[in-house]
């Protein structure tokens, strides 16, 4: 199944597991199971597999531009849509995306 998805939906992160040198581009990364709002959508390339992508920049995360002056979005593949069939309030706390430490 390949679900639709639209600017301003919410989202549920289902992948988190994220390869060492993401460091390189992102300050701050989704963490699985919470719940996300789609800013943006964008056509891209994957760094790592040179595969073209669809990638979403997240409402609640916002990294610095790459080296070709662009924020880096996360998978399509790494979200599901979010139904509303709980209180959104219980979720409030789980938006914080996980920030990077840097040894």
């Amino acid at each position: 199944m390949n679900p639709n998805f639209n600017v301003g939906q919410k989202v549920i992160c289902i992948n988190d597991a994220f390869p060492a040198r993401i460091a390189d581009w992102c300050d701050s990364l989704p963490v699985a199971g919470h719940i996300y709002t789609i800013r943006a959508m964008q056509m891209g390339w994957n760094r790592i597999t040179g595969f073209s992508n669809v990638g979403f920049l997240l409402a609640e995360i916002v990294n610095p531009l790459s080296s070709l002056d662009s924020e880096c979005g996360f998978l399509r593949e790494r979200f599901v849509p979010w139904f509303e069939t709980c209180s959104e309030t219980k979720h409030d706390d789980a938006v914080e995306p996980a920030q990077l430490q840097i040894a």
